[in-house]
């Protein structure tokens, strides 16, 4: 399941910024290389796990139950929301009362945390992308 995939790369991108606030700025950068490299194969392996999930309920696996089927649609649903968490949009706004505020009044949603400093680590390497 990509979720997987995008939990490890958001976990090492968390590390990695405990480390840069901690002057180890070489672990970032490892964890936004790594955020790279993955990018496109997450999002190929999420939008293929919403599909074969969606698909589930047009041709039923022998055996499985409407159960299996809403199970898996909802962790695909889960591995688009965080691919989007990491990649696009902060998704959580309700953690704290400024990001809500911003929420309601309209503003919309705020770049993710890894979407900004992914942004500035493509750019310092010349490798920037649409």
């Amino acid at each position: 399941m990509p979720v997987i995939g995008l939990l490890i790369v958001g976990g090492l991108y968390w590390r990695g910024k405990l480390k840069a606030l901690e002057g180890n700025r070489a672990v970032l950068d490892s964890a936004l290389q790594i955020a790279d490299r993955w990018d496109r194969a997450l999002l190929i392996l999420t939008l293929a796990a919403l599909a074969l999930a969606a698909a589930g309920f047009v041709l039923a696996i022998p055996g499985s139950t409407a159960a299996d089927r809403w199970a898996v649609l909802v962790a695909a649903l889960l591995a688009a929301a965080e691919y989007v968490n990491y990649y696009h949009r902060q998704l959580q706004h309700f953690d704290n009362w400024p990001d809500f505020q911003r929420l309601m009044k309209g503003r919309g949603f705020r770049p993710a945390k890894m979407a900004v400093d992914l942004a500035a680590w493509r750019a310092r390497r010349g490798r920037a992308r649409g």
